[in-house]
């Protein structure tokens, strides 16, 4: 028997709903009635947590959806930062982000050209750095190592986001960041001394 079409899509936060609806069914079961304030939190810090992550999975996911529906439908191209034109499309290339809520997946279409690096213009508008670890991420690695020791940085990292970001990483993080202080403070002297005001990353 032919299967009935009701012409009504998925909802693309259904994972997320399924979540929230486990997380209050289980607040308002036995079990949490003996709960002490102390366990609730606990709980609602792992559970809300993985909550947040799906809601970002889920919204990642329909615009990977939404970004293969555009560029089958108008035959998209895309021209790289080198000027080269990219004529060739292929989809579901995807990456990891590890984030303050967890490990996410980020599924985009990549444009090519052989002979030449992918172009993903999902990346781009999604502002994704080079490496596997978001900006909040690293911000919070940054305000954390400046308020105590590495390890205390390390665990206070791990508390708030879960196992998303090892100590080596976590290294390699700082040591950019100061990099780019270190810089910062650069520019904005050589401004100084050429008596040029400072703005928009560039010496006007």
């Amino acid at each position: 028997m032919t299967p009935y079409d009701t012409g009504v899509a998925p909802d693309p936060f259904a994972c997320s709903i399924g979540r929230f609806e486990s997380l209050t069914a289980l607040l308002s079961g036995d079990q949490a009635a003996g709960w002490t304030h102390a366990e609730l939190e606990e709980e609602l810090d792992h559970r809300g947590r993985e909550l947040l992550r799906q809601l970002m999975q889920d919204h990642l996911d329909l615009r990977a959806v939404r970004e293969e529906g555009q560029v089958r439908q108008a035959k998209a191209k895309a021209v790289g930062a080198d000027g080269c034109l990219r004529p060739y499309r292929e989809y579901a290339h995807a990456r990891h982000l590890a984030c303050l809520f967890g490990l996410v997946r980020v599924r985009r279409v990549a444009f090519r050209q052989k002979g030449l690096h992918n172009v993903y213009v999902a990346d781009a508008q999604l502002a994704l750095p080079a490496g596997r670890h978001s900006m909040g991420l690293r911000r919070l690695a940054v305000l954390e190592a400046v308020r105590g020791s590495f390890d205390q940085a390390a665990a206070a990292v791990d508390r708030r986001c879960g196992p998303v970001l090892g100590k080596r990483q976590l290294r390699q993080l700082l040591h950019a960041a100061r990099g780019e202080v270190v810089n910062s403070f650069v520019y904005v002297e050589a401004c100084v001394l050429a008596g040029r005001a400072v703005g928009g990353g560039y010496c006007w």
